[in-house]
């Protein structure tokens, strides 16, 4: 029997990062590894995953799960995938099916959406959540760069992708899917990330 490891978090709590780490151990062990990325998330380089801070490995850019299938060699120990949830929900049947062929599974991923919202897979309701109880899962925080004028960011602990459009917080009926980097998300914390809402501002505190 296989196994299923998931890394998740918000916007820059070093994911990628940390998947990148696990597959170097796993190349160290001399064990055959296969990284697949969707073509989706092309803010670097369509045949790489790159952390935020340039860190790289070569990867199998794809568009669906299906085309997993077709780029996947018999031999493999170890499959990764980045950004899970930018795929189809076909991803959860692909992991669970892997991991009771003896695969291990690596996949890393937001778990939340910028409202803060289970990121759902592309065309479905089902999300990354699907697979935690068969996964060991390592929730990753990151530091909230909320800045009030001139002072000091908050650097509370992170949890949330703060969408921000023109330097504001996006509407929470803006287009679910929109890849950026810091020029257009921030890590932040409950206390500083704001919904627009209604045409109001809304923080998740009061939600909760």
């Amino acid at each position: 029997m296989g196994e299923i490891e998931l890394i998740v978090g918000c916007m820059f709590c070093g994911k990628t990062r940390e998947l990148l780490r696990k597959i170097r151990m796993e190349l160290v062990s001399e064990r055959k590894v296969q990284l697949f990325k969707p073509i989706i998330d092309n803010r670097y380089d369509n045949k790489s995953i790159i952390t935020h801070d340039k860190d790289n490995l070569t990867a199998i850019p794809v568009e669906s799960t299906e085309d997993i299938y077709n780029y996947l060699e018999d031999d493999v120990n170890v499959i990764c995938i980045d950004e899970i949830q930018f795929f189809d929900d076909k991803i959860v049947d692909f992991c669970l099916e892997q991991a009771n062929r003896n695969k291990k599974i690596i996949a890393s991923g937001l778990n939340l959406d910028f409202r803060g919202e289970p990121f759902k897979f592309r065309n479905s309701n089902k999300h990354i959540g699907e697979l935690m109880p068969y996964s060991l899962v390592y929730h990753l925080r990151a530091i909230c760069k909320y800045k009030k004028d001139d002072s000091k960011i908050c650097g509370r602990p992170a949890d949330f992708s703060q969408r921000l459009i023109d330097g504001k917080p996006a509407s929470y009926n803006s287009p679910l899917i929109l890849v950026g980097a810091e020029e257009t998300y921030e890590a932040r914390c409950r206390k500083h990330f704001f919904i627009l809402k209604n045409n109001k501002m809304k923080q998740e505190k009061d939600s909760i």
